[in-house]
């Protein structure tokens, strides 16, 4: 009796053993095309401030500073392609190029007095820039788990190409930290590309988990990245492209940008490595 159930336990061992290679045979050595969507967010991180005004005595520095806005006020689109190739169950290369809209704004004021005929003015702008870009990363990605569900920490670099910017201002006659789109007099929508450096490099980090299938994988993935190439050219920081300088008095910052991309990809796997 002890015999037969020694026999049938070690029989449901080995089913489960040959149940969870099952599971993550669908990983080693394959390759895995696919695309993804998703959305970022994005989060100037400034190094310097510019103006146009020097303030006065009377005038504190920091009504002039820009009040951006914070992380996820700041939306933007992200959709591409998705390639890989796993080494091993738990070891993978992965490029995913993709289009990108990334989203930034900020805030500020002026108030005038006329101290000779008497009156004053107030003015609050809500500026609002939009960069598209061509995104290429490449990033290394371990999985913790060799099973079908399985979390993964990613890492990598990234070649970023803007090919488009354009910026427009709202702006009111209160000053109370808030200037509402649909009431507010805003300007056109102006080009802003040549105020931008057209090429940066970001260093990226983040993880997500998977589901793999025999014809089939999921992925949802976080990932931070940040530019280590300064967003505005220097060089053309006071040249007045846009018109904006002139009509609203703004020059944009020294600062770089840290972005949040939230992504959901759909892969299959083609072959096995040759």
């Amino acid at each position: 009796m002890r015999t037969f159930w020694g026999l049938l336990a070690a029989i449901f061992v080995m089913q489960g053993v040959h149940a969870q290679s099952r599971k993550h045979q669908y990983r080693k050595d394959r390759y895995f095309f696919g695309i993804n969507i998703g959305t970022g967010f994005t989060q100037p991180v400034v190094d310097e401030r510019f103006s146009l005004l020097e303030p006065t005595p009377q005038s504190a520095k920091e009504d002039y500073d820009k009040q951006y806005g914070n992380l996820f006020q700041n939306g933007g689109g992200v959709y591409g392609l998705h390639a890989s190739f796993a080494f091993t169950p738990q070891f993978s290369v992965i490029t995913q190029p993709c289009f990108q809209t990334q989203r930034y704004s900020y805030m500020n004021s002026y108030h005038w007095s006329d101290t000779i005929m008497g009156g004053e003015v107030y003015k609050e702008f809500l500026h609002r820039q939009k960069i598209s870009s061509v995104r290429i990363p490449v990033l290394l990605r371990f999985d913790f788990s060799r099973l079908r569900f399985s979390p993964f920490l990613q890492t990598g670099i990234s070649a970023d190409i803007a090919y488009f910017a354009s910026k427009q201002v709202f702006s009111d006659n209160y000053i109370d930290k808030d200037v509402d789109r649909k009431t507010a007099t805003s300007s056109s929508v102006a080009e802003f590309t040549p105020h931008l450096n057209r090429f940066n490099v970001a260093v990226l980090g983040g993880g997500g988990i998977s589901y793999y299938r025999e014809h089939l994988a999921f992925s949802l993935s976080g990932t931070l990245s940040y530019n280590l190439r300064t967003s505005i050219n220097e060089f053309n920081r006071y040249a007045d492209y846009t018109g904006m300088a002139t009509e609203y008095l703004d020059v944009q910052d020294k600062f770089n940008l840290l972005s949040l991309n939230i992504l959901a990809t759909v892969m299959v796997p083609l072959h096995k490595k040759w």
